[in-house]
């Protein structure tokens, strides 16, 4: 008789995306995971972040913070830094901070930083946002090892997961192995579909499967519609839809390449926002190389 091995999953970068995450559910039913963990940056941009929670606290699935979480934990509290005050500079927040419910507020201030786990049969996994270092810097597959290797620094766990990028990864360095999921809710490596990860405890080793999921991303588009987040959101409301029906990195690359562009645009989003869109595009600079 074969005899059953552990198999947990790993979801990361929902991003509010209700339909992508329902789909993923559909499919871990039919994967049959043992235990399911989540990676951080369960809400924000799309406009279901009190659904998602209300799913992930009904599956009882351990999270812990991502970027997002940290930043929504920090607004209208007494430690809010001023520039995360600006409304009119992150409205995707503020809109998301005021739409979530008392109860998972709450949920997202006590949220962990990372996870430790050792399911049967596998290596010690340790589980972070972005990386052991920093939770805004995360494992990309257009890193080199020297690269990997400064963002693994500190962490001991053989096998280190990380997400942030919402791309997959799955690289040895050393004597470490480094796995990122991807995105369920806003995939930036050209595949639009819902994507997560399954481990698998195998007689040779830790075996990981990257999911691709199927789902109507029309109805994204229709919620943003009928909820007018772009005139709510502004201009930016585009570049978040456009990233999660292409699954390019559109709103990351521009956020990075804001950085370098004079006050005459940088104050202005709606041509900040129609400069890049005519003139530039995705994969020239989100999680470029410091």
């Amino acid at each position: 008789m074969a005899v059953a091995r552990m198999r947990i999953a790993i979801l990361a970068d929902i991003h509010g995306n209700l339909p992508a995450l329902e789909a993923v559910v559909a499919d871990l039913r039919a994967q049959r995971p043992d235990a399911v963990y989540l990676a951080g940056d369960q809400v924000n941009r799309c406009p279901w972040s009190n659904e998602v929670m209300d799913l992930v606290a009904a599956e009882g699935w351990p999270m812990i913070a991502g970027n997002h979480e940290l930043a929504l934990a920090k607004l209208g509290q007494p430690n809010c830094p001023p520039f995360l005050a600006d409304r009119r500079r992150f409205p995707d927040l503020w809109w998301t901070h005021r739409h979530l419910s008392a109860a998972h507020l709450a949920t997202i201030r006590g949220l962990p930083l990372e996870m430790h786990l050792t399911p049967a049969g596998m290596p010690p996994l340790l589980v972070v946002h972005g990386s052991p270092c920093k939770v805004t810097a995360g494992f990309a597959p257009g890193l080199d090892d020297a690269q990997l290797r400064r963002l693994l620094a500190g962490a001991s766990a053989p096998v280190v997961i990380g997400a942030h990028t919402h791309q997959p990864v799955d690289r040895q360095i050393g004597a470490q192995r480094v796995l990122n999921p991807g995105s369920v809710g806003m995939p930036y490596n050209g595949d639009p579909r819902a994507q997560y990860m399954l481990l698998d405890a195998e007689a040779a080793g830790l075996r990981a499967i990257f999911r691709q999921v199927a789902y109507p991303i029309e109805l994204v588009r229709r919620e943003f519609e009928r909820l007018d987040l772009m005139g709510t959101l502004g201009p930016a409301a585009a570049l978040y839809l456009r990233t999660v029906e292409t699954g390019l990195p559109w709103i990351s690359d521009f956020i990075y390449w804001m950085r370098y562009q004079p006050l005459t645009v940088a104050e202005n989003m709606d041509l900040a926002v129609a400069t890049y869109m005519g003139r530039h595009g995705p994969g020239r600079w989100a999680f470029a190389p410091e």
